[in-house]
């Protein structure tokens, strides 16, 4: 919150939005890698709602592509929204 508070302060909206937006796509690609980690390591858990294979593959493949690109059209946001993101871990180590 105070990393954010500092960055409107200093800065437009519209980089925030860039900072936030490449570290949001870097989880949402983490959480479907999730996905079939699960269905390879624990086959045999119940799933309420169960998905294709071919869609989370495609999908890794299309997420993979677009944020090398975001990395390689951007690098210093990339990094900046990266670093923003490593400051929550001591504070979620120190807490948890």
């Amino acid at each position: 919150c105070v990393s954010t508070l500092l960055m409107l302060v200093t800065g437009d909206i519209y980089t925030l939005i860039n900072y936030v937006g490449f570290v949001n796509y870097l989880w949402y690609g983490v959480t479907v890698a999730g996905l079939l980690l699960l269905r390879w390591r624990e086959p045999q858990l119940p799933r309420p709602i169960k998905v294709h294979l071919v869609f989370p593959v495609v999908y890794l493949l299309f997420w993979g592509a677009l944020l090398l690109f975001s990395v390689w059209s951007e690098p210093l946001v990339c990094g900046i929204g990266l670093a923003v993101m490593g400051t929550g871990a001591p504070v979620y180590l120190l807490c948890v």
